[in-house]
């Protein structure tokens, strides 16, 4: 995907085509959901999977579904979990929006 956010960091830069909630066997929770608007879901989540550090990521996806695709992908730092919030409420306002106006 070339319209994901990425700085350049650490070794977070796996492009992934979309992130999928793991086996519905196993637990899946996300570190935040932000909120649901025009039946889309935004959340944070750690993904620590690859050989890569870990990432924070910025996830949107339809309410309804199980698959959501990064957004922004940064670093699990503080400065990166303050991004991660900024990125993830301009998306979601950015939602709340579009739901708005139909």
């Amino acid at each position: 995907m070339t319209n994901i956010i990425r700085p350049h960091f650490g070794g977070c830069t796996r492009e992934t085509e979309a992130f999928e909630a793991p086996d519905p066997h196993e637990e899946y929770q996300p570190l935040h959901v932000y909120g649901t608007a025009a039946g889309y879901l935004v959340a944070l989540v750690q993904d620590a999977r690859g050989p890569e550090e870990p990432c924070l990521k910025v996830v949107v996806g339809a309410a309804s579904k199980n698959t959501i695709e990064a957004v922004a992908v940064l670093p699990p730092t503080d400065e990166g979990r303050v991004d991660a919030d900024m990125a993830a409420m301009a998306v979601l306002r950015a939602l709340e929006i579009i739901e708005a106006g139909r």
